[in-house]
C-alpha cells in the first residue's frame, strides 16, 4: 500500500505568545534579509523554567546573514514558520535566556529538509564556553513524522542569569555565495527540500526523566481502542452549511442543536460499526453544544441549555459505543477570548492557558468516565499551540480530571511528538490512505516516543458539501479499498477513525451523511467485524 504524504497549512488567526520578561534585545541585524516583524513577535529574553521543557522558536532568535522568515506584521500564528536560508557559517541564530542557576541542559533541535541534504548538513550550537558539533540526522523512515526532533549527545552549560545560544550550519549542501540582490523567500518551494529551522528545546536532564516519568503514570490503555478496531469522525461544524442550504450552522447553532435528532444519529453510526464517535465541538466558532460555565463566565451566548454531549453518551452508550471529542483550541477564539487573546504589542497568553484548562476539567468532571475523553483530538497543536509553548502537562491533567483513562490526542501534523503528555498520534490524514509508521519511532528516543499509532482520515471530506439537496463530495476510494484499508490497519493494531461528512441539520427529513458512505461502511462493517 503505497502511503503518500501531504502539508495541509492551516489558515492564519490570532493567538497569544508564552509571558515572557519585558525587555526586548536587538532585532535582526542590518546584513540580515529583513521582514516585517511585530513587536509581540520581536527576541525576548526567555526565562527557563527548571521542572519543564521550555520551548523557542527559531524566528524568535536574532538573525543574521541570509536567514528569513515569513513576515508577522500582527500578532497573529503563522503556521509556515520555519527559519530558512542557511548558505554561509554567518547565517546564525541567536536566543537570549535566563537561566536561574548554573547547570547543563539537555538540547533538542526540531527541523527538517531532505536527506539530500541533511547528509551534507553539520551545524553548531554554542554557548560561553561550551560548543556542541553534530551532524544533521537523516531520516531513516519514510512516514510522517516529517520534522524531527534531534536531541544533542552533549548537554549545554548554561551560567546563572543571561546566556546567549547560538545555532549555525558549518557544513553545507550548496555552499554557493548568495547574490546579496537575490531575495531568500522563506516560505520557497525549494527542491530538494532546504535545511529549515523549527524550534530549539531547553530542559534540566533531571527534570526531563521526572516529566517522562509522570507522564508514564498517566498514560491511557488505548486497548479497547485497539479491539474496537475503528471509530467514526464527524465534524458538527460551525462552518458547515444544511443540506438544502441556507445559514451556516454558527449562524443558528441553538436552534440546529435543538432540533438534532440523536436517535437518528445513532442509527446511522450502528451502520457503520463503529466502536467511538469522535464529535467535534468548538469547529470555526467557539460554540459548545452543551453547558460550560468557564464559557459561560466569559461570554454568555455561546453554549447550549440542551445537554447533547450527554445525550450522545447515553443513546451511543446502548450500543457500546463510547464518545470521544474533538476540541479545536484557536479557531473563532477571537471572538470568544476578546481583546486579551492576541490583541496588543504584549497580550499575556496565561489568561488563555487558564481558560482552556478550566474548561477541559470542567466537562471532564461533568462527564466523568461515561466519556470516552473530553480531548481525543485536539487540533493546530503542532502548527500553532506548539509556538505558544503550552502548559500542556496542566492540560492534560485537566483533560483526565473526570476520569483518568482517557486518552489525550495534541494534533501534531508533520511533527515528531509534541510532548510526553501526548497519548496517541494524532495528524491530519486528509483523504489519503493511512500510514502505518514504523515501530521504532515509538521506541525511547524515538519521534513517537510515548504515544499510540492511530489514524484519523476521512472518506468524503470533514464537513459536508451539499448543493441542491445532493452530496457533491464523493468517497475517495471504493469499497474494496477501504476494506484493503481497514484489514491492514487491523493487523497492524492500529485504530483508525474515518471521518463522514455531515449536515448540521441532523434530521429524518433527509440524509444527512452521504448515503454512498453509508453503504461502503456496511461493507467494511461485514468484512472487518463479521456482522
Amino acid at each position: 500500500m503505497k502511503n503518500l504524504i501531504a502539508i495541509k497549512i492551516f489558515g492564519m488567526f490570532a493567538v497569544v505568545m508564552l509571558c515572557v520578561k519585558s525587555n526586548v534585545f536587538a532585532q535582526n541585524q542590518t546584513n540580515s534579509k529583513q521582514s516585517v516583524i511585530h513587536p509581540y513577535w520581536a527576541p525576548k529574553t526567555w526565562e527557563l523554567r527548571p521542572d519543564d521543557i521550555t520551548t523557542i522558536m527559531g524566528f524568535r532568535a536574532q538573525l543574521t546573514g541570509n536567514l528569513n522568515h515569513l513576515d508577522r506584521p500582527t500578532p497573529t500564528v503563522v503556521n509556515n514558520a520555519f527559519i530558512r536560508g542557511f548558505y554561509t557559517e554567518n547565517d546564525v541564530l541567536t536566543w537570549e535566556v535566563e537561566a536561574p542557576y548554573e547547570a547543563k541542559y539537555s538540547v533538542a533541535l526540531l527541523y527538517t529538509g531532505s536527506n539530500d541534504i541533511l547528509s551534507q548538513s553539520t551545524f553548531e550550537v554554542s554557548s560561553g564556553a561550551t560548543t556542541i558539533v553534530e551532524k544533521a540526522n537523516i531520516k531513516n523512515w519514510e512516514t510522517r513524522p516529517i520534522v524531527q526532533r534531534h536531541y544533542l549527545k552533549k548537554d549545554l552549560i548554561l551560567k546563572k542569569g543571561i546566556n546567549k545560544i547560538s545555532f549555525r550550519l558549518i557544513t553545507f549542501a550548496d555552499a554557493k555565495q548568495v547574490d546579496e540582490n537575490t531575495e531568500i523567500n522563506a516560505n520557497a518551494n525549494i527542491k530538494p527540500n532546504p535545511f529549515a529551522f523549527w524550534s530549539i528545546e531547553l530542559v534540566l536532564p533531571e527534570a526531563l526523566v521526572a516529566i517522562k516519568e509522570r507522564a508514564k503514570s498517566m498514560k491511557a490503555d488505548v486497548q479497547w481502542m485497539v479491539d474496537g478496531k475503528y471509530g467514526l469522525f464527524v465534524h458538527f461544524s460551525s462552518l458547515s452549511s444544511p443540506f438544502y442550504g441556507g445559514p451556516k450552522l454558527g449562524d443558528q447553532y441553538q436552534k440546529l442543536v435543538d432540533a438534532f435528532d440523536v436517535d437518528a444519529f445513532v442509527e446511522k453510526v450502528v451502520e457503520t460499526g463503529a466502536s467511538w464517535v469522535t464529535f467535534t465541538c468548538a469547529h470555526g466558532t467557539q460554540h459548545w453544544p452543551g453547558p460550560s460555565n468557564t464559557i459561560d463566565n466569559i461570554k454568555p451566548g455561546y453554549t447550549c441549555q440542551r445537554d447533547l454531549i450527554r445525550e450522545l453518551i447515553d443513546a451511543l452508550g446502548k450500543h457500546n459505543i463510547r464518545l470521544m471529542l474533538y476540541y479545536n483550541p484557536n479557531s473563532g477564539m477571537e471572538d470568544l477570548y476578546g481583546n486579551t487573546y492576541g490583541n496588543g504589542n504584549t497580550p499575556n497568553p496565561s489568561g488563555y492557558f487558564d481558560f482552556l484548562e478550566s474548561h477541559f476539567r470542567e466537562v471532564s468532571l461533568r462527564y466523568g468516565k461515561d466519556l470516552a475523553t473530553t480531548a481525543g483530538y485536539i487540533d493546530d497543536c503542532g502548527w500553532k499551540v506548539y509556538q505558544l509553548d503550552p502548559p500542556w502537562e496542566k492540560l492534560a491533567n485537566a483533560i483526565k480530571a473526570g476520569n483518568p483513562n482517557a486518552p489525550v490526542g495534541f494534533s501534531q501534523n508533520l511533527f515528531p511528538n509534541l510532548t510526553p503528555f501526548s497519548d496517541l498520534v494524532v495528524s491530519d490524514g486528509s483523504g489519503r490512505v493511512p500510514e502505518i509508521q514504523p515501530a521504532f519511532l515509538f521506541e525511547e528516543g524515538g519521534q513517537l516516543e510515548g504515544q499510540y499509532p492511530a489514524s484519523w482520515f476521512y472518506m468524503d471530506g470533514w464537513s459536508s458539501r451539499t448543493e441542491n439537496g445532493t452530496f457533491t463530495q464523493k468517497p475517495k476510494f471504493s469499497a474494496e479499498e477501504y476494506i484493503e484499508i481497514f484489514k491492514t490497519a487491523d493487523e497492524a493494531n492500529m485504530p483508525i477513525t474515518i471521518n463522514l461528512a455531515m449536515t448540521p441539520d441532523v434530521t429524518t427529513h433527509h440524509p444527512f451523511f452521504n448515503p454512498e458512505c453509508i453503504e461502503i461502511m456496511k461493507q467494511v462493517r461485514k468484512a472487518v467485524k463479521g456482522y
